[in-house]
C-alpha cells in the first residue's frame, strides 16, 4: 500500500533550506526507513523549490537523484544518473517551463557522450552539463543524492576530486546534499578525500520522527479514520517514531480492523518484525552487542562512544529512569536476538523475526505454515504441557476446536518431529505426554519409543 504523506520534519526542512541557501553542502544520515527519502523528495517538491528561491534570493533548481537507479557502479554510471535526472528536470514543463530549447538539446548531447564515449569524455560532459545549466538558466543548482551509500563507496578518488573541484569552481551556484545510512566518513576512509571535506560542520543526523509527525503518518493512511485513539496510541508506543515501523504497524492495524488494540496481534505482524530485522542487520556487531547489553542489563546503561553513536542514530533515548531503546517492539526483538544459538549450543531456538528454527546450533529444514505455527506455540510454552485444544486454537483457529481430530494433530506433530529431531523415533525435544498433549523441552532428554 502506498500513501501520500504530508510534509514531515518541517523544522528540519526549513533549517536545511537556510543552510543550503548559504551555499553549504549537507550530509544527511540515518538508518534505513527513518524517512531520508521523504525528506529529500520534500526538498525537491515545487512548493519547497519556490520557498527556497525566496530564501536564497535567486532562482534555484533542486534536482532529486535516486542513486538506486544507477545502471552500473562506476564513475560513468554516476555521471549518467546525475545528468539523466537533470535532463528529466529540464524536459518537464512543470519544473522548467522556461528552459531554452538549446539548453535541452545540449544536455541531451552531454548525456549521449557520457553513455557512449571514453571515461575522460564522460567526466568532461558531466561538468559541462552542470555548468551550462547553471549559466544558461542563471540559477543555483542543488543536487540531492538519495541512497548515496553504495555508489559513494565504490567511486574512485579522482571522481570525488572532480566533484570537489566542480564545487570550488561554481562556489554557491552548485550545492550537494547526500543521504546515507551512516556518516560519509564511516562509509569510506576520509584520508585524502577532499569531497568529504565539503560536509565538515554540516552533518545532519535524521533521527526519529517527532510525536506529532508520527501521528500524521498514521492518520494520513487511507481508512485510518477506522482506527480509534487507543489503537493509534499502541502504534506510537510500539514504533517509537521509526517511519518504517509506523507504516508496517498502521497497515497491520487496518487489516485487523476490530480488536486492533490487541498489542499481541500487532507485535506478531510479520512486516513489523521484518522492519526490526532490517534495522538490526544495518548495525555493526559491536553495536548489536551494545544493544543486547542494554536490554539485558538496563541498570548499567551505555556510556562513552557506544551510547553516543546509538543515540545519534536514534536507537536509544534518554528517559527519566535511564536509557531505553526507541521502541518497545524493537526492544523485544533485541531480547530475542540475545537468545539465538551459537554453533556449539544445544537446544531448540525459534527466531520469530527471521522465521527460522535452530536445533543444536543448526538451522532446520524450512517449515510449512502449519508446522511453524505449531513450533512457535510449543516454543512459547517450552518445558510446559501444551494440550491438543491449545494446538488447534493456535494453529487452525478457535472455530476449528470441534473439527480437528486427534489423528490430524498427531500427523502434524509427526511431520514437525521429522524436521527437528535427528532421530524422530527417539525424540529428544518434541515429547508426547500420553493422553495429555505435547511438550517442547529446552534441553535434550532421553525418550523411549513407547512414549511416542
Amino acid at each position: 500500500m502506498s500513501v501520500t504523506l504530508p510534509t514531515l520534519r518541517e523544522d528540519q526542512l526549513r533549517n536545511l533550506q537556510r543552510t543550503i541557501a548559504d551555499g553549504n553542502c549537507v550530509a544527511i544520515f540515518g538508518l534505513s526507513n527513518t524517512g531520508k527519502s521523504p525528506l529529500m523528495r520534500a526538498l525537491a517538491a515545487p512548493d519547497s523549490q519556490a520557498h527556497f528561491g525566496q530564501i536564497a534570493g535567486r532562482p534555484t533548481a533542486i534536482i532529486y537523484i535516486d542513486c538506486n537507479r544507477v545502471v552500473e557502479l562506476s564513475a560513468t554510471g554516476f555521471y549518467e544518473i546525475v545528468v539523466r535526472s537533470l535532463l528529466e528536470f529540464i524536459e518537464d514543463p512543470a519544473t522548467s517551463p522556461n528552459a531554452p530549447a538549446e539548453l535541452l538539446q545540449a544536455v541531451r548531447e552531454y548525456h549521449t557522450r557520457i553513455t557512449t564515449g571514453p571515461a575522460f569524455q564522460s567526466s568532461l560532459a558531466f561538468n559541462n552539463a552542470l555548468a551550462d545549466t547553471c549559466s544558461r538558466l542563471d540559477l543555483t543548482l542543488v543536487l540531492l543524492f538519495d541512497e548515496f551509500d553504495e555508489i559513494y563507496s565504490v567511486l574512485e578518488d579522482r571522481t570525488l576530486l572532480n566533484l570537489r573541484a566542480l564545487k570550488d569552481h561554481t562556489r554557491s551556484r552548485l550545492v550537494d546534499i547526500t543521504a546515507t545510512s551512516r556518516l560519509i566518513s564511516e562509509i569510506r576512509a576520509p584520508s585524502d578525500n577532499e569531497f568529504a571535506e565539503l560536509f565538515v560542520g554540516y552533518m545532519l543526523p535524521l533521527g526519529l520522527l517527532a510525536h506529532a509527525d508520527a501521528r500524521r503518518v498514521i492518520l494520513n493512511y487511507p481508512g485510518s479514520d477506522a482506527l480509534d485513539e487507543a489503537t493509534v496510541d499502541v502504534i506510537l508506543r510500539l514504533a517509537g517514531g521509526h517511519f518504517g515501523l509506523i507504516s508496517a504497524l498502521t497497515q497491520a492495524a487496518l487489516r485487523f480492523a476490530h480488536g486492533a488494540t490487541d498489542t499481541r496481534r500487532l507485535t506478531g505482524d510479520l512486516a513489523a518484525r521484518a522492519e526490526c530485522l532490517k534495522v538490526w542487520n544495518q548495525l555493526r556487531p559491536d553495536e548489536q552487542a551494545a544493544l543486547i547489553h542494554l536490554v539485558t542489563a538496563p541498570e548499567e546503561g551505555l556510556a562513552g562512544p557506544d551510547g553516543e553513536r546509538l543515540r545519534i542514530l536514534g536507537l536509544i533515548v534518554e528517559e527519566a529512569d535511564g536509557q531505553q531503546l526507541f521502541s518497545e517492539l524493537f526492544a523485544a526483538f533485541v531480547r530475542r536476538q540475545s537468545a539465538l544459538p551459537n554453533l556449539s549450543a544445544q537446544g531448540v531456538v525459534v527466531d520469530e523475526d527471521a522465521g527460522e528454527v535452530w536445533v543444536d546450533g543448526a538451522k532446520v529444514t524450512i517449515l510449512t505454515d502449519l508446522e511453524y505455527k505449531l513450533m512457535r506455540l510449543l516454543y512459547e510454552r517450552r518445558d510446559r504441557l501444551t494440550t491438543k485444544d491449545m494446538i488447534v486454537e493456535a494453529v487452525w483457529g478457535g472455530e476449528y476446536l470441534d473439527r480437528v481430530d486427534d489423528a490430524r494433530i498427531e500427523k502434524l506433530v509427526s511431520r514437525l518431529r521429522a524436521k527437528v529431531e535427528p532421530d524422530p523415533t527417539r525424540p529428544r525435544y518434541l515429547l508426547t505426554q500420553r493422553g495429555r498433549g505435547y511438550k517442547l523441552s529446552s534441553q535434550p532428554v532421553e525418550a523411549s519409543k513407547d512414549e511416542l
